[in-house]
């Protein structure tokens, strides 16, 4: 099998999900003759979705902010997903955006689909509205 192949195997089982959640994901590799296999893999997965990380930015009111967000993105996207806070998707790019679990913060992850360039336009995007909204609250 390919590694592309597998790639998008192990995508399809478990979902459509970011680099880290997808190495917790993974299970070990079968045998010693595989073991090469999981860089490869690793590598690859990073090249598909080239990430800006977790971006985490202090903020009074954060569920009010990924309200705002889902308005802003919400009808334009192609799935959006609200169980963990808020993960919007398109066809060639892909937010996260949750509350920190330990003080009032909002953790914001940016993914793009094999385009390194689009990654921190997007980013800035995302916090260019972070700061609009700000403003708006005072």
């Amino acid at each position: 099998m390919n590694i592309a192949k597998r790639s998008a195997d192990i995508e399809l089982e478990v979902g459509n999900v970011g680099v880290m959640a997808w190495l917790s994901l993974y299970p070990s590799l079968p045998s010693p003759a595989e073991a090469g296999l999981g860089s490869a893999l690793m590598v690859e997965r990073i090249g598909v979705f080239p990430s800006s990380g977790e971006i985490r930015r202090p903020i009074l009111n954060p569920g009010s902010l990924i309200s705002h967000l889902k308005s802003l993105y919400g009808q334009q996207a192609l799935d959006v997903d609200e169980r963990d806070g808020l993960k919007v998707i398109f066809s060639d790019w892909r937010f996260r955006a949750r509350i920190s679990g330990s003080d009032p913060a909002i953790v914001i992850t940016v993914e793009t689909r094999c385009d390194p360039q689009l990654m921190p336009l997007k980013t800035a995007e995302l916090l260019s509205q972070l700061e609009h909204f700000e403003k708006g609250m005072c």
